[in-house]
């Protein structure tokens, strides 16, 4: 069986099982940041409804959008959503577990073989890693298999970049489409001093700072935060998949159990390789002098 083809899946591999109260922090710290800013907006608006001026929102965002879909496809931009989905929503991997979840695979492949494997294929959740266990039971070659994967995992990556870039590529446009809205509102405003007219001064006026307002707070407070956990999250998956990889080699090359333990626990980041080190450490530090 060949393993489905990774690509189209985009950013749905960027998150996998892991954290669950990590999961509905993010879900909570949002739901607060969008009551609080919806409820801060609303009071704005009622007390100083000068501070929503339609014009403004369409030049800082309705430009930046629409440059930014010319400037990339409607595919990527569909991946981007997808990402954005899984920041907010879905659980973040866990390396720790992912290599308690290989080391029962690997004790599987060592007492049924291959067709161990592939009768719990349908257990395995993770697109990679399915992906890893069928080209295994289909009895692939090691170099054919890096090859695959490496193939797999490229595309993810490079997806992600991609979306990387669509969202850096937002947080610039907008200060700068609200930059073009203010010189709009001066040019206005200098159009209208030999009319004397109060309304179009302040009508000018509210175009030229509201539009610089817009642009700030949707790239600073939406957009970068946004970009930067995006990233933080698709390196973890990165090496999540990295991880997986090695781990796939390394079956298909007949290691025994316990080197693919040993090495699997080598490559997982400090604190969760050995937490008992940090304990002892701290004993060591803190325990008093006699």
């Amino acid at each position: 069986m060949l393993c489905a083809n990774l690509a189209p899946v985009g950013l749905k591999l960027i998150m996998g099982a892991g954290h669950m109260a990590e999961r509905r922090q993010v879900v909570i710290w949002f739901l607060i940041w969008a009551v609080f800013w919806g409820t801060g907006l609303f009071l704005v608006g009622m007390v100083w409804p000068e501070f929503f001026n339609l014009p403004s929102l369409l030049i800082t965002l309705g430009g930046s959008l629409a440059v930014t879909l010319l400037s990339f496809s409607w595919g990527q931009v569909c991946d981007l959503t997808h990402g954005l989905w899984a920041v907010l929503f879905q659980e973040r991997g866990d390396p720790a577990k992912r290599v308690e979840e290989l080391n029962r695979w690997t004790q599987l492949y060592r007492l049924e073989g291959p067709r161990g494997l592939e009768s719990r294929e349908h257990r395995i959740s993770d697109a990679f890693l399915g992906c890893g266990v069928r080209m295994l039971v289909d009895l692939r070659r090691e170099d054919e298999i890096r090859a695959r994967l490496e193939r797999e995992m490229a595309a993810v990556v490079n997806q992600h970049e991609v979306s990387r870039q669509i969202l850096m590529n937002l947080g610039r446009l907008l200060p700068a489409f609200g930059l073009i809205g203010t010189l709009i509102g001066f040019v206005l405003l200098l159009r209208h001093i030999p009319d004397q007219d109060p309304r179009n001064l302040t009508t000018a006026l509210s175009l030229a700072v509201l539009t610089t307002l817009y642009g700030a707070l949707l790239a600073n407070v939406v957009v970068h935060p946004l970009a930067a956990r995006l990233h933080s999250i698709a390196s973890e998956k990165e090496a999540m998949m990295r991880l997986t990889l090695e781990w796939v080699l390394w079956l298909a090359r007949g290691e025994t159990p316990t080197l693919i333990h040993r090495r699997l626990s080598a490559l997982l980041p400090a604190p969760d390789a050995d937490p008992s080190r940090e304990k002892q450490w701290g004993k060591i530090v803190f325990s008093p002098q006699r």
